[in-house]
């Protein structure tokens, strides 16, 4: 059975010699010879464990288990074996897991499966061109190489050893982020001798792509790195090319390397709140959009520019968390601006049982009473 098809899927693979070299398919027939050739694969790798073997498929994507890697060991309902059907990576499969990626035809010629001559013509003739965007928007494809990224990312020591940084949990700082639920000490360096804390923008492998200054005095306390930003205060030669032109985008979106397309994606202002929350992106500020075109909602600080960007972004029709809501609900007070984390906080110290946070998003705009 294939998750989200409205219609069961039947196809007559056609085994006939007499083939037509000019033939062309469309996409909705070539989607449905993969899914069968894809059901196979799935029901031998996964033979015990039925969420294994359920497909999703996507407008831009068919989305599985992994076969090579075997998927997440913690959960058997994440799919991050994708095939691509649209942008720039059309054509190829990628696992967000293990981080394989080789065309369509590749990947299932390594099942000692050969496609026929139609559908690998297809793939030939639609192969994305590695430079499309969607809408002003660059499309999910974007973050598919993560090879080339990881190649491209800091060393950690190297960040170390450059500045002077130590591990947190070795400083006094350690104190300060456990009181705010910030427990994963891989997401952050120290400076003792200049008092402050680099909050870091990791790859899935822990290298570094981006990285903000926490500093523990002053008036501007956040000064956030891109990675050429990273490269030109390390010395570095500069990378050059649209690859790492679009790499330095994302590298101010702290977390997006380890998102689950499949599940909904938050964006908030700061990663002190991405961190707290599952399957979410800090994109470093209310007025920085969010440059790639996947299915997301907004969790603005609770301020005056957090409240304008809520009340024109559901307009857009986007989901927005509901701030007045939340507030009258949990009893919070007064403040000129609340976040996630103050909320936590305060949540905590008044032994108030925490929320179904999911209650109080909305893209209905009849709720910006509630925002």
């Amino acid at each position: 059975m294939v998750d989200g098809m409205e219609k069961n899927v039947n196809i007559n693979l056609n085994t006939n010699f007499d083939i037509d070299f000019d033939k062309t398919i469309s996409k909705e027939e070539y989607v449905e010879r993969l899914i069968y050739l894809l059901n196979g694969i799935l029901k031998q790798r996964f033979p015990d464990i039925i969420p294994k073997q359920q497909i999703k498929i996507h407008r831009d994507r068919i989305s599985f288990a992994c076969p090579i890697c075997g998927d997440s060991m913690q959960s058997s309902f994440k799919k991050r074996g994708n095939i691509i059907l649209e942008g720039k990576h059309k054509g190829f499969y990628k696992c967000f897991n293990c981080g394989e990626f080789k065309r369509v035809d590749h990947f299932f010629k390594s099942y000692k499966i050969d496609l026929e001559l139609d559908v690998v013509n297809y793939i030939s003739n639609n192969l994305g061109d590695f430079t499309t965007t969607s809408g002003g928007k660059y499309d999910i494809s974007l973050l598919l190489d993560v090879k080339t990224i990881e190649g491209c990312a800091i060393d950690r020591q190297e960040l170390k050893m450059k500045f002077g940084l130590t591990e947190v949990k070795e400083s006094p700082v350690w104190s300060w982020l456990t009181k705010r639920f910030q427990y994963d000490e891989q997401r952050f360096l120290y400076n003792g001798a200049k008092n402050y804390l680099l909050i870091l923008n990791l790859t899935p492998s822990g290298k570094i792509i981006g990285a903000q200054k926490r500093l523990f005095y002053g008036l501007n306390k956040y000064i956030t790195f891109n990675l050429f930003k990273l490269y030109e205060l390390l010395g570095k030669p500069k990378i050059e090319g649209k690859i790492a032109d679009e790499i330095n985008m994302i590298s101010q979106l702290f977390g997006i390397l380890q998102l689950n397309f499949n599940q909904p994606i938050t964006i908030f202002e700061g990663p002190f709140d991405s961190f707290l929350f599952k399957n979410s992106v800090a994109s470093t500020g209310a007025n920085k959009a969010f440059p790639l075109a996947l299915p997301v909602r907004y969790w603005f600080d609770d301020d005056k520019t957090g409240t304008e960007k809520s009340l024109k972004i559901i307009e857009e029709g986007y989901s927005v968390f509901l701030w007045d809501k939340f507030k009258k609900e949990m009893g919070l007070p007064y403040r000129k601006k609340w976040d996630l984390n103050d909320a936590l906080i305060y949540l905590k110290k008044n032994n108030i049982m925490m929320p179904n946070f999911e209650n109080f998003f909305s893209k209905d705009p009849l709720d910006i009473i509630d925002i």
